[in-house]
C-alpha cells in the first residue's frame, strides 16, 4: 500500500515525540528531520525516573495499535528479555475507543452485503473494541452469532508502523551497544509476519476449523461453529456460546458444574493439542475460555495458534521425558537442539544450571509446585547461554503458565506435574518419538534411493557442465583430475567405513550407494584423461 511521504514523516516525528517523552531519545539519535524537530520544544522528561518496563509499556499504549499488538508479542520472549520487562508487557490491554456504527457498518456490507438482508437481528452496539476489531451480537438464520469485523484503513496503519519500528531498529543498532547481537530486525520482520496473519480472518477460520477436526470425537470440548459461507478476510461470522467464563468458581457450581473434572479435562486437552497434534491455541486466558454444563470447555478466538513441526514436537516429549525422569543430559541436549545457538557452550555447566532448577522442586508439595516458576528459571538458564528459542515454544511456555493458574482456582490441589507424567504414559509418548525414529530412516531410504535413481541424469548434467567450461581452465586440468580423484577416494572410504561400523540396513544402502558414486567418478576420470590425449 502506498503512503504519503507527508504521512510518513508525521507518523515519524510523532513516534519520535513519544519517545522522547518517555525518555528514549538516546536510543534513536539521528539527523533526520524528524527527529530534530521532534526535540524542539521537549523538556527534561518527568517518566525518566520511572523504570524503564513501565516506561515501554506506557509508550506502547500511547502510540497504538501496532506497539500494542508488539508489546503483547515482546512479552513472550523470555528468551530475551528479562521477567520485569515480560510480565510488566504483558499487562498491556488491547482495548480501544470503538469506531461509531456507520464506519463498520460501511466494511460489513461491503464484504457481505446489507446488514438488514443478512441478519434477522443485529445489535449496533460492540459487545468488544480492540486494536484491529469490533465484535458484535447478531442473529443469522435464527442462531445467535457474534459479527467481528476488521477496523477500517487497520492494514495502512500498520504497514506504516511496522516500517517506522525498522528505521528505529536500525537506529537502535547503531546507538545501543550489543543491541545488534539481539537482531532487532528480524525480530520486527517476525512480529509483522504475526499481525498480518491476524489481520486476514482467513487465518483464524482456518485454525478454528483444524481445532473442529482434531476434537471432533471429544464430548469434553466444543469449538464453536463459523459460517465460512458468508465470512470473509475482514468480517467473521462465528456461533455465539452462551458459556460460564473458566474463572467464574460461583456460577459454575451454580449450574452443577464440577471445577476438579474441568481442570482435569482441560489439562488433557492443552497437552493433546501440544504433544500429539502439535497445534494448539496459544492465548488461553480466562476471558477466552467459557465452560458448559456437562463440564464442557468452550475455546474461542482462534487467531493465535502455535505449530510445532514433528522435530519440534518430538523434542518437546524429550524434554517432558526429561524433566519427569530428571535427566539433565537429556532436557541440556533438548534445549541446545531446539534452540539457536551462536556461542560455544559448555553443557557440563549447562546441566549444573538445570540441575539446580531440577533440585528446587525436589521434596515440594503439589501446591508449592509451579509450572509458571519452573518456565522462568528455564527460561533464566536460555538467556544466560544466549540461545533463541522458536517463538512457538515461547507461546507454549506462556500458554502452560496461564492455564496452571487456570487450573489452580478450578482445583487448589491440582498436580500439572503428576498429571502430565500420567498422560506421557498413557499415551506412551515415548513410543510416539521412537516411531517418529523410525519414519525418519525410512525418509533417509526413501531419499537414498531416489538419488540413486537419479545419478545417471546428475552424472550427464555434470559432463555437460565440463563441456562447458572454458579453455581456460584446461592448463589446471591435471589439479582438477587429482581433485577429482581425492573425492572418490575420499567417497569411498566414507562408504566403507559405515558398512563396517553401523549393521543397519538403511545405513548399508547408503554405503553401497557410495561406493557406486565414487566408481562411477573413477570410471569418468580415466574416461576424460584417456579421450583428452
Amino acid at each position: 500500500m502506498y503512503v504519503t511521504p507527508l504521512r510518513r514523516f508525521n507518523r515519524y516525528l510523532q513516534i519520535t515525540r513519544t519517545l522522547l517523552k518517555y525518555g528514549f531519545g538516546e536510543y534513536v539519535k539521528t539527523l533526520h528531520p524528524a527527529y530534530l524537530f521532534a526535540r524542539l520544544g521537549i523538556k527534561k522528561s518527568p517518566f525518566a525516573i520511572r523504570p524503564i518496563p513501565e516506561r515501554i509499556k506506557l509508550l506502547c499504549e500511547e502510540l497504538g495499535p501496532t506497539f500494542i499488538k508488539l508489546g503483547q508479542i515482546a512479552s513472550t520472549r523470555t528468551d530475551i528479555f528479562p521477567e520485569e520487562f515480560t510480565e510488566t508487557l504483558s499487562l498491556l490491554q488491547d482495548q480501544v475507543k470503538p469506531e461509531p456504527f456507520v464506519v463498520m457498518k460501511s466494511v460489513i456490507e461491503n464484504d457481505i452485503g446489507p446488514i438488514r438482508d443478512v441478519f434477522t437481528e443485529f445489535n449496533e452496539t460492540p459487545i468488544g473494541s480492540a486494536s484491529i476489531a469490533q465484535v458484535y451480537r447478531a442473529r443469522y438464520k435464527d442462531t445467535p452469532v457474534i459479527v467481528k469485523v476488521r477496523r477500517p484503513n487497520i492494514e495502512k496503519i500498520v504497514e506504516l508502523d511496522i516500517d517506522m519500528l525498522k528505521r528505529i531498529a536500525t537506529l537502535a543498532e547503531i546507538n545501543i551497544p550489543g543491541i545488534k547481537e539481539r537482531n532487532p530486525r528480524e525480530m520486527i520482520d517476525t512480529f509483522a509476519r504475526m499481525i498480518y496473519k491476524e489481520l486476514d480472518f482467513l487465518n483464524e477460520i482456518s485454525n478454528a476449523e483444524r481445532f473442529r477436526e482434531n476434537f471432533a470425537k471429544d464430548p469434553r470440548i466444543k469449538i464453536p461453529k463459523i459460517f465460512k459461507e458468508l465470512s470473509t478476510s475482514r468480517v467473521l461470522i462465528q456461533e455465539y456460546i452462551d458459556g460460564i467464563k473458566i474463572t467464574d468458581l460461583a456460577r459454575i457450581k451454580e449450574n452443577g458444574i464440577n471445577p476438579r473434572i474441568v481442570a482435569q479435562n482441560g489439562a488433557e486437552i492443552f497437552l493433546k493439542q501440544i504433544l500429539i497434534d502439535g497445534f494448539f491455541h496459544a492465548d488461553p486466558h480466562p476471558g477466552n475460555i467459557f465452560v458448559l454444563k456437562d463440564n464442557v470447555i468452550v475455546p474461542v478466538d482462534f487467531g493465535m495458534v502455535g505449530r510445532l513441526t514433528p522435530q519440534l514436537k518430538e523434542e518437546l516429549i524429550n524434554l517432558v521425558l526429561g524433566v519427569i525422569n530428571r535427566d539433565t543430559r537429556k532436557i541440556a541436549r533438548v534445549i541446545l537442539k531446539m534452540g539457536i545457538v551462536n556461542r560455544n557452550i559448555d553443557q557440563n555447566m549447562l546441566q549444573e544450571d538445570i540441575l539446580y532448577i531440577l533440585d528446587k522442586f525436589e521434596g515440594r508439595s503439589i501446591k508449592q509446585i509451579s509450572v509458571k516458576e519452573f518456565v522462568k528459571d528455564l527460561n533464566r538458564v536460555i538467556r544466560r547461554y544466549q540461545i533463541i528459542v522458536p517463538q512457538d515454544l515461547l507461546y507454549l511456555g506462556k500458554a502452560l503458565s496461564q492455564l496452571e493458574s487456570i487450573g489452580r482456582e478450578l482445583d487448589e490441589n491440582f498436580d500439572i506435574v503428576n498429571f502430565a507424567r500420567n498422560f506421557a504414559h498413557k499415551h506412551r509418548l515415548g513410543m510416539v518419538s521412537l516411531e517418529l525414529m523410525i519414519n525418519k530412516g525410512r525418509g533417509w531410504f526413501e531419499e537414498m534411493l531416489r538419488t540413486l535413481f537419479e545419478l545417471p541424469e546428475n552424472i550427464n548434467n555434470l559432463f555437460e557442465t565440463i563441456k562447458r567450461f572454458d579453455k581456460k581452465e584446461e592448463d589446471k586440468k591435471s589439479e582438477k583430475y587429482l581433485s577429482w580423484y581425492l573425492s572418490g577416494f575420499g567417497i569411498m572410504f566414507v562408504a566403507v567405513f559405515l558398512i563396517m561400523m553401523f549393521n543397519h540396513p538403511a545405513i548399508k544402502v547408503l554405503g553401497i550407494a557410495g561406493i557406486i558414486f565414487s566408481l562411477l567418478i573413477f570410471i569418468f576420470q580415466l574416461l576424460r584423461t584417456f579421450f583428452s590425449y
